[in-house]
């Protein structure tokens, strides 16, 4: 097995999605549900993950009759997540103030940024 890309207690940004809605949402790291079958990529390990707590985005999560469910919590494959880290010695409490800056703000456009520039690498996001 290939070493995993996140682990328990991290934060991670979808770059890979089956649906494209899922593309670039943040999510924390619960527990591992340990490998297991998902859509065309057999079998893969998997996380149980929830969407930030004040956060507007869901999962959003497609059946095989065609319908969509929308879950705060939910299965997702490791290989469709990269784990999110801070620059060496940020400190999270006090930075934030410091930069002057609007943290879900600058996040979302980091995010759109970063999807944006693994989309042009040669062989999009998955590198």
């Amino acid at each position: 097995m290939s070493k995993l890309h996140c682990k328990v207690g991290d934060l991670a940004i979808t770059v890979r999605a089956e649906v494209p809605q899922n593309l670039g949402s943040i999510v924390h790291i619960i527990k591992p549900l340990g490998l297991q079958d998902w859509s065309e990529f057999g079998q893969v390990h998997m996380w149980w993950v929830e969407c930030l707590p004040n956060s507007p985005y869901r999962l959003h999560y497609l059946h095989s009759d065609g319908s969509f469910t929308k879950q705060r919590q939910g299965p997702v494959p490791d290989l469709l997540l990269r784990p999110i880290v801070p620059p060496e010695g940020f400190n999270e409490v006090t930075d934030w103030l410091t930069l002057n800056c609007d943290p879900p703000a600058d996040i979302a456009r980091g995010v759109a940024l970063y999807c944006a520039y693994q989309r042009a690498l040669p062989g999009g996001a998955e590198k």
